[in-house]
């Protein structure tokens, strides 16, 4: 008892027998003409330039946010100096309205004598 082998048969072929059917053929992903296609490495060497352009547009929007930012810090810190100098003032002005009725008040005083 010899067992035979399997002759090996002929890959599928994708014709259907059929003869007012179409061969078919394998799907088209493009329909692009051949000169506008462009490869792989093309395609993400232009990918990687626009992700470069990006990152240096972000970078320099950010920058100027930071630097409005930080201008606005100093404003805003040159304000509380400001504000805390006339509040000074105005309270040694009070006080020195107040040191000068008392020795007004003193030399009144001192006249009637």
């Amino acid at each position: 008892m010899t067992a035979k082998k399997p002759e090996p048969q002929e890959p599928m072929s994708r014709v259907s027998g059929k003869d007012w059917k179409m061969a078919k053929t394998p799907t088209r992903r493009s329909q692009m003409p051949n000169a506008l296609k462009q490869t792989y490495s093309e395609r993400m060497a232009k990918t990687k330039q626009l992700n470069i352009a990006r990152d240096m547009a972000k970078a320099m929007k950010q920058e100027k946010i930071d630097d409005k930012r930080r201008k606005r810090e100093i404003t805003e810190e040159r304000k509380k100096i400001q504000e805390e100098k006339e509040r000074i003032a105005s309270l040694a002005a009070k006080m020195s309205a107040n040191k000068l009725k008392r020795l007004k008040k003193k030399a009144g005083n001192l006249k009637g004598r």
